[in-house]
């Protein structure tokens, strides 16, 4: 449980509780007691305003009275006539066997015109001014045509031919025999075992000579490309870009603050003489070895020899 003081001589307190660990989670609830506002209001109008500010969700689950009351510190009483006032206006719902809830139709229009008028960028304080290098970030949205499975979910793995069978013995066998040193003291570049396989397989598959402390271990290519752009690339640095191109990508380096160059794409892959027409001093190029997005094709190895 931790307490935080708002005023002087620990007049009032704002108690977060933290023992239990349940579906329901209370938010915090200021207690006043040198206020003279009855302890039933501020309990009840703590709820409410959390309600109105979206801390609490439609159907999600509040604690019971008996244990708010223990993380309060107060009686059980005025919890229960905050309780009761609550369900009598709608704010709450009892489910018999399973405890309250927040109700699923709220009586409060002003709770949709609240979240209505929030602007992503404004938290509760107001607007908060971002680095300027976030304006650099393209808005991603979404097309309905990419969401969900199917014959155009180009970015999703094979997930139906992943060992599941095999994956769940594995952590069942380590999780027996957990080693304390692999989870206290993590290589920042990934563990050293995965870290070697990794560098076989890229040894007899794809032929590339590397050794295992030249691989990090992320959690997805926007992230390698993030760290890469930081550590190879200055704001204002020129980099060539395939166009079309994967769009991700375009969004780490415009993030990064480069200069993007686009460059067309053939049946084998990024145009290199295109590319040198246009900036011959380029920082970088972003390249695809094999299976260009959107248009498929390879980095070929017999295309034209080019000077310069």
């Amino acid at each position: 449980m931790a307490i935080a003081t708002c005023r002087p001589r620990d007049i009032a307190t704002m108690i977060v509780p933290m023992r239990e660990a349940s579906a329901a989670i209370p938010p915090v609830i200021p207690i006043d007691r040198q206020s003279g506002r009855p302890l039933p209001r501020q309990v009840y109008t703590g709820f409410r305003a959390a309600i109105l500010r979206g801390d609490l969700r439609p159907g999600q689950q509040v604690p019971s009275s008996r244990s708010l009351a223990a993380e309060l510190r107060i009686s059980r009483f005025p919890v229960l006539d905050a309780y009761a006032q609550l369900l009598a206006e709608g704010y709450f719902e009892s489910r018999t066997g399973s405890g309250t809830f927040v109700s699923g139709s709220l009586p409060d229009r002003r709770v949709a015109m609240q979240r209505a008028d929030r602007d992503p960028a404004k938290g509760p304080g107001g607007a908060r001014p971002l680095a300027r290098r976030s304006a650099l970030v393209p808005r991603f949205e979404e097309t309905p045509w990419r969401q969900g499975w199917g014959a155009f979910g180009v970015h999703q793995p094979a997930l139906d031919q992943f060992p599941y069978e095999l994956w769940a013995r594995l952590v069942a066998r380590h999780s027996r025999r957990p080693r304390m040193h692999a989870i206290h003291h993590i290589d920042p570049l990934g563990l050293a075992p995965f870290r070697d396989a990794i560098c076989e397989y890229l040894h007899t598959a794809r032929a590339v000579q590397c050794d295992p402390d030249q691989i990090m271990v992320v959690s997805g290519s926007q992230q390698a490309l993030e760290i890469t752009a930081r550590v190879l690339l200055d704001p204002g640095d020129t980099v060539w870009i395939e166009e079309p191109g994967y769009r991700l990508a375009r969004a780490v380096l415009m993030g990064a603050g480069c200069r993007l160059i686009p460059v067309p794409v053939d049946e084998e892959g990024i145009d290199v003489a295109a590319g040198i027409r246009r900036s011959r001093k380029a920082r970088a190029a972003y390249v695809t070895p094999s299976h260009q997005f959107p248009l498929g094709t390879s980095l070929g190895s017999q295309g034209k020899p080019v000077s310069g």
